[in-house]
């Protein structure tokens, strides 16, 4: 019996390797397939990190090179868009621009947006929608 279970585990566990072996060739082919994206458009996706905590949504975008009259940033209730002209020479040199389309894991109030930019990395912070209020009654 116990042979069983070990053969049963081994072939469980062979499954899981082949999945992940997919998965990281599915990767591998998607970030392929944007960089050639990026190379036909003159758009590249910057580096950036989106979280949220307790009441906001916040968002953090390198853009080296860019300064802050030159960078867009639209938000609506469920996206952040940010575009700038992309000067870094590691990245290509000129007539690149850097493009992000976000949506938010959360709906906020676009009203709340707050950003800033300094030493090339751009921080936008947001309140989250409120759903309804709590109606003190007397």
């Amino acid at each position: 019996m116990e042979e069983w279970r070990r053969s049963v585990w081994r072939r469980v566990l062979d499954e899981f390797r082949m999945v992940e072996a997919e998965v990281s060739r599915m990767e591998d082919e998607l970030f392929r397939l944007m960089r050639e994206a990026e190379e036909r458009s003159g758009c590249m996706t910057p580096l950036y990190n989106l979280y949220e905590s307790g009441d906001e949504v916040r968002l953090t975008a390198d853009l080296p090179g860019a300064s802050k009259e030159e960078i867009g940033l639209i938000a609506g209730e469920d996206y952040f868009r940010v575009e700038a002209p992309c000067r870094s020479p590691l990245r290509g040199g000129e007539g690149r621009r850097y493009v992000l389309h976000l949506r938010l894991p959360a709906k906020i109030d676009p009203k709340s947006v707050r950003a800033r930019y300094k030493d090339g990395v751009l921080e936008v912070v947001a309140k989250k929608k409120v759903a309804g209020y709590r109606i003190k009654i007397d």
